[in-house]
């Protein structure tokens, strides 16, 4: 089968690993397609990813966040279902890893 998408590459059925927010979800039945690797889901399939990323506590993230300013430090207000997938269950000290290029911020929990 033809992809709808390039229109140049074949289908192929195979499991592919599924990541959402760099977090692994799991293994899953897709077509892919061998020219521009689109990976297509059945609607079953599909259900079950959502509820492997419900599971995880990823469903609804990434959520806007608030940065304050408090005396001369800045602090990042997290939602409530995030700090809870990331196991933040009350204050603690976490790690933040600036990637600058990227104007990205990564928490890391240790």
């Amino acid at each position: 089968m033809k992809c709808p998408l390039c229109d140049g590459g074949n289908l192929k059925r195979r499991k592919v690993e599924v990541e959402k927010y760099g977090t692994p979800v799991g293994l899953f039945a897709a077509e892919v397609c061998s020219g521009c690797g689109e990976q297509i889901f059945s609607s079953k399939e599909a259900a079950k990813i959502e509820a492997a990323i419900k599971k995880l506590g990823l469903w609804g993230v990434p959520v806007p966040s608030r940065v304050y300013k408090v005396g001369g430090n800045f602090v990042i207000s997290l939602k409530k279902k995030v700090a809870e997938s990331l196991g933040i269950t009350s204050p603690r000290e976490v790690i933040l890893v600036p990637q600058v290029n990227r104007n990205r911020l990564v928490v890391e929990v240790p």
